[in-house]
């Protein structure tokens, strides 16, 4: 694999560090408090800080927060925490933050596994680790999941009851997003249509080479990041590649905390760990 140097025939020594970072806020506008709710009586960070520990040959994980509530439970959980600015305006920013304290090269590659994301498949951060060693032109990328019928249905009934739900994303045939939003994408999609027309649920895990995590803070945040509250809309806006990753769900009907009504639905799935039933 591309990425390491094998020494003497039998010693491995990693060119460049491959680390995850949790970036968390107490104050989200959306939800505040999200990473300390419990979910059967651990609060959800700990649950996302559980997923990354399954991820072999990683060389550290973080949380990044600016709320000594969360590092406190984070590092009583044996998880080291990174005391960010409150001026960081969306996880990109926070992780990027975290990087520079941590000190990462250039090309050292960063996970950013949300921390509201419970149910992220860990098998994921592999991949898109995998991704950027195989694609030296990427400097990010995103998985998304085909959604099935629950969870169109259930992205459906969000949008209905004007609640703030899951994002959709489109790409192009390079696998280059082309947009991500809030509302259901492409339009004219229905449940009929999901085979021919499918619909792209994306999930908040991305990866990035630390390079391109310095420039993010400092490129102008767009109109249409501020309308869809989407940080890595301002990657395309300002003409910046991110590719999207197709990859397939473990079968634990991924979804994530995006506001109280899904506490039960996310409690279900970690007590049985198979797809949840509408």
């Amino acid at each position: 694999m591309a990425g390491y140097l094998r020494i003497d025939g039998d010693k491995i020594v990693r060119l460049r560090k491959q680390i995850i970072i949790i970036p968390a806020r107490f104050a989200s506008t959306r939800f505040p408090g999200k990473p300390l709710v419990e979910l059967n009586g651990k609060a959800a960070i700990l649950h996302t800080i559980d997923v990354a520990r399954k991820v072999s040959g990683i060389d550290g994980v973080y949380v990044a927060t600016d709320d000594r509530r969360i590092s406190a439970a984070v590092e009583a959980y044996g998880c080291p925490a990174l005391l960010t600015s409150a001026l960081c305006r969306n996880g990109t920013e926070r992780v990027a933050e975290a990087a520079r304290l941590l000190e990462l090269s250039d090309d050292d590659l960063v996970v950013n596994l949300q921390g509201d994301a419970p149910l992220t498949p860990p098998a994921f951060i592999p991949k898109i680790l995998g991704f950027l060693d195989e694609q030296p032109e990427a400097d990010a990328v995103t998985p998304v999941i085909k959604c099935s019928a629950v969870s169109y249905l259930r992205m459906a009934e969000d949008a209905r009851n004007r609640r703030i739900g899951a994002t959709t994303s489109v790409f192009d045939a390079k696998h280059r997003a082309l947009y991500f939003s809030k509302a259901l994408l492409p339009h004219g999609s229905s449940i009929e249509t999901l085979g021919d027309l499918p619909v792209y649920h994306h999930v908040g895990l991305y990866g990035y080479r630390v390079r391109c995590l310095k420039g993010f803070p400092q490129l102008p945040v767009g109109l249409l990041e501020r309308a869809e509250k989407l940080e890595q809309l301002r990657f395309l806006e300002n003409g910046w590649s991110m590719f999207v990753l197709e990859a397939e769900d473990d079968g634990n009907d991924f979804w994530e905390l995006n506001n109280p009504d899904d506490v039960d639905r996310l409690e279900r799935a970690l007590s049985f760990g198979r797809r949840v039933a509408e």
